[in-house]
């Protein structure tokens, strides 16, 4: 069972020797083809993430003695190829992605990779770990990132990428749930709450936003105060504004998730507390039978089902009252 990073602490980042990884044949050949200035390789380590596999940082060696680091992405939860296109489009836009060196380019394991530039600054997980008023300022600075990529929507819509971005809406994520493979579907409460969003959901209509797929802190670079890089887009579509918001209180994302942010991103924008319960709850049911069995599983398995239960429960009273 997949279980998101629901509190990273500092002892789940690993050292770089303990992500040190020996990259193939063809993956060099790949790196040093995508310069005509790059002689060799000099190391390659995954990211520093609690989350691996993720995209890996090269180090490579110009033929002037230079050392400059660029990435690589390969496929990990989508699909490499459409993240090229829709950083070239947002590049386009204006927005700060990553120069797209060499790809898409089949692996040896028959799955799709790309060589992209290395973009300025830290993400803002690491920034949120820092002190107290670093983690403010992630909070805002993360608020003021999924904004700004939100702002790009009539753009993307314009572009020829919007041919192969999904529209989800919340009606054709709440039918996602209603089927009998859903191993929660006989379950009392969860068939409560999925009829209470039934007479509700079909009828709310704010307009879908260009969306990453994830507002993890991780995928926001930021210097100086400023926002520096938009990343990890294999699984871009419209979506629903607050939908990206749910995984905070849902994962108990530490630390961000146990700021305001939710609740600044919602003045922000205009939306109310229940407005946001809508989504709270479709997400607390996608969750449950995404990545929680029903009885069962070990301790932490059994304080996670519990916690998304007990949260789900809190958001229909949000929106009862």
């Amino acid at each position: 069972m997949k279980k998101e990073n629901m509190e990273p602490s500092t002892d789940l980042f690993r050292t770089e020797n303990e992500r040190n990884i020996v990259l193939t044949r063809q993956e060099q050949e790949k790196i040093l083809q995508s310069n005509p200035s790059f002689q060799s390789i000099s190391g390659a380590v995954y990211f520093d993430n609690y989350d691996l596999p993720c995209p890996i940082r090269v180090k490579v060696k110009t033929k002037d003695e230079q050392i400059v680091t660029v990435v690589l992405r390969k496929n990990r939860h989508g699909d490499v190829r459409k993240e090229i296109q829709i950083f070239n489009a947002l590049k386009e836009y204006g927005l700060p992605v990553p120069q797209v060196l060499s790809g898409p380019f089949e692996t040896e394991d028959d799955e799709y990779a790309a060589v992209y530039s290395l973009l300025p600054g830290e993400n803002l997980q690491k920034l949120s770990m820092r002190s107290d008023e670093d983690l403010v300022l992630a909070k805002e600075l993360l608020v003021q990132a999924v904004i700004k990529l939100m702002d790009a929507t009539d753009f993307i819509k314009k572009h020829e990428i919007s041919k192969i971005l999904p529209s989800v809406t919340l009606a054709d994520e709440l039918e996602s749930l209603n089927s009998k493979d859903n191993p929660w579907f006989e379950d009392k409460v969860y068939q409560e709450a999925l009829q209470k969003l039934q007479k509700v959901i079909p009828d709310i209509k704010t307009p879908l936003v260009l969306s990453n797929g994830d507002y993890q802190p991780g995928n926001f670079l930021t210097e100086d105060g400023q926002i520096t890089g938009f990343l990890d887009f294999e699984s871009p579509s419209f979506q629903d504004p607050m939908m990206g918001f749910v995984k905070y209180p849902i994962y108990d994302l530490h630390p961000l998730g146990r700021t305001d942010v939710v609740d600044t991103f919602l003045n922000k924008k205009g939306f109310s507390e229940k407005d946001f319960n809508y989504r709270l709850a479709l997400g607390c049911l996608k969750i449950l039978k995404k990545e929680i069995p029903v009885t069962g599983g070990d301790e932490e398995v059994q304080k996670y089902r519990h916690r998304v239960v007990s949260l789900l429960d809190k958001s229909l009273k949000i929106i009862d009252s």
